[in-house]
């Protein structure tokens, strides 16, 4: 009779099983080590020389994907190559993104047909700013991984990042397509198309994003800007206001509550809810133009051209930047018309 067990000499047994045995034991202490390790380690970035906190940096709980040890393998590679990938991820998570770098580039080495490894050494290289790098990754993801919802949604919004807007709809709409649901894909694709000025489909998926996540404050406010945008003020002014229910310290929402009054002809209103804009956030040039634009109706010609010429000083490659220009100096020749020396 056959047997179904092969047996080996006592010396060739030994042979075969001690590194098995060895790695069993060991890994299992490196996994506690990390576990002191991580607990000991401040949760913030070093970028550049200076202590970022994490959430600068990225989010990993948006984007990371985790993962467990795996012990039982007789692959060395598989067997390395998840223990690094681990290990970084965790780093990654607690904010440690020069060192989760160094095990995820490791990982990536090892483990070079694993999808998720390049995605999330892709999101590292992301944090650090090497975004040539960081798309490779994104890319070799999706290579292996044909359905991978988050590299396309990671590299749809670095390319927007990098300045390429049409590349960024384009890898966006294959991550909507996949997760047609999914109220952040829908919010940032709705924004992507806010600025190609296709504000009809900005609506479109700034509604999905409100629908699938109905505390979402940027995508009312989102919503609300491309309704107005297209017009239609009495509607954009309720998401917008649902916006600020939401998120009250939200200068862009108050922005685009003003151009919805500034639209509907209320102009004093409007002029209020763009003060209160700039006074949460003073950074956002676009705000005075608007503010100008309401001085302007309200014939305050003098605050008008001042808020105008804020816009340029902090907007100088704005696209309307000829137009504002002609309509400073016909407010000055105004104001020179009605206070004659």
């Amino acid at each position: 009779m056959q047997t179904r067990f092969k047996t080996f000499g006592s010396n060739s047994a030994v042979r075969k099983v001690t590194p098995w045995l060895v790695l069993s034991l060991v890994f299992p202490a490196i996994l506690l080590f990390n576990a002191f390790f991580l607990s000991v380690f401040p949760s913030r970035a070093v970028i550049d020389g200076k202590s970022t906190p994490l959430q600068e940096a990225m989010n990993p709980s948006s984007y990371l994907a985790q993962s467990a040890y795996v012990y039982y393998t007789r692959d060395p590679n598989q067997l390395f190559g998840n223990f690094y990938y681990t290990l970084g991820t965790q780093l990654a998570a607690r904010g440690q993104i020069l060192s989760a770098e160094t095990m995820l580039g490791k990982a990536v080495k090892l483990l070079p047909q694993d999808s998720y490894a390049h995605m999330n050494y892709g999101i590292v290289l992301e944090a650090l700013q090497k975004y040539p790098e960081a798309v490779t990754q994104y890319q070799e993801a999706i290579r292996l991984d044909p359905k991978m919802v988050q590299a396309y949604y990671s590299l749809g919004l670095l390319y927007d990042k990098t300045g390429s807007l049409d590349m960024g709809l384009e890898t966006l709409q294959k991550a909507v397509d996949l997760a047609p649901q999914n109220n952040f894909i829908n919010y940032d694709i709705g924004v992507l198309y806010a600025k190609k000025g296709n504000y009809a489909k900005s609506a479109y998926y700034s509604q999905k994003a409100v629908e699938g996540g109905s505390e979402f404050a940027e995508a009312y406010n989102n919503y609300g800007y491309a309704l107005a945008q297209m017009g239609k003020y009495d509607e954009a002014l309720k998401a917008v206001e649902k916006s600020l229910t939401l998120k009250p310290e939200s200068a862009a929402a108050l922005d685009s509550k003003g151009y919805a009054l500034y639209g509907l002809g209320r102009y004093s209103d409007a002029l209020t809810a763009y003060t209160d804009a700039l006074k949460l956030d003073p950074t956002i040039g676009e705000i005075y133009l608007h503010l100008g634009q309401a001085y302007e109706k309200l014939k305050n010609y003098d605050q008008s051209v001042k808020a105008y010429e804020t816009y340029l000083q902090m907007t100088p490659d704005a696209t309307d930047k000829a137009d504002v220009e002609t309509k400073i100096k016909q407010l000055k020749l105004q104001l020179t018309s009605h206070n004659p020396k």
